[in-house]
């Protein structure tokens, strides 16, 4: 198995490059039949069900989306450490999923100053995640950014923070860690930067504050679903006794006969 020092080369496997590849194709021809079906509908003013349609041809258009990012991604993005550099092909966008945007990079060992990683807490109460980032300082006063992996589901073909020890071992300088930092999930999803507040840290206090937010919103959820659940069945019961005491005489009538 290769080690942080013996690993070279960095790259979605083939398999992955056919599943995703698979996945969409094979989803591709329904995709593409829903742009017929919405127009015949709307030409021949069939509006029943089409909004149902419509809504359809969005969600269906955002998974499509996905799978071509991560498809493109197991295709273009790649690491490969030379002896005296690495050569990069990473997404150039500023979000947190890699986009349809990529840049080459050519890094010399030697012009490195040094490696920064930092964790981004996103600030939903459905699903806080924490994501750690990295990226390179170069001495001219550049920043190359790695990518960002989730610290519960790291992807083992990108292990950005992994590759940015790499080169800081092989370049020789340090690795500085920037701490937490708060972010709207919308922000990053949009590819805005980071100003005001989103650049200060935050402490372990205002970490636990957010968990504790998503933990009192799941309990919430988890209830009002169990109180629905038992409405349903304490409303299915009295429905079947209701249908039971009016059949009741209909059966006595029919079994006296």
């Amino acid at each position: 198995m290769a080690t942080l020092e013996d690993k070279t080369v960095y790259r979605a496997g083939t398999g992955r490059r056919l599943v995703f590849s698979f996945v969409f194709l094979f989803l591709l021809p329904f995709y593409i039949s829903l742009g017929p079906m919405l127009f015949w509908r709307l030409s021949q003013g069939h509006w029943l069900g089409t909004f149902g349609l419509l809504v359809l041809a969005v969600l269906f258009s955002i998974l499509m989306f996905l799978i071509l990012i991560e498809l493109i991604s197991s295709i273009r993005s790649e690491v490969k450490f030379g002896e005296n550099s690495v050569a990069m092909i990473l997404p150039s966008g500023h979000g947190p999923t890699p986009i349809l945007k990529y840049a080459k990079h050519i890094v010399p060992f030697a012009d490195v100053e040094r490696v920064e990683v930092h964790r981004e807490v996103y600030k939903n109460r459905i699903a806080p995640v924490t994501l750690k980032g990295a990226r390179v300082k170069m001495k001219d006063g550049r920043f190359i950014k790695l990518g960002y992996v989730n610290e519960a589901n790291v992807d083992a073909s990108m292990p950005y923070p992994e590759i940015g020890e790499k080169i800081a071992a092989r370049a020789g300088v340090p690795i500085v860690d920037q701490g937490y930092f708060a972010r709207w999930a919308t922000d990053k999803l949009f590819g805005r930067r980071a100003t005001g507040d989103d650049l200060k840290p935050i402490e372990s206090a205002e970490i636990a504050r957010i968990n504790r937010k998503h933990q009192n919103f799941m309990l919430g959820l988890v209830g009002a679903l169990v109180l629905l659940v038992g409405l349903g069945i304490v409303s299915d019961r009295d429905r079947r006794l209701d249908v039971g005491s009016l059949l009741g005489p209909f059966q006595s009538y029919n079994s006296s006969q």
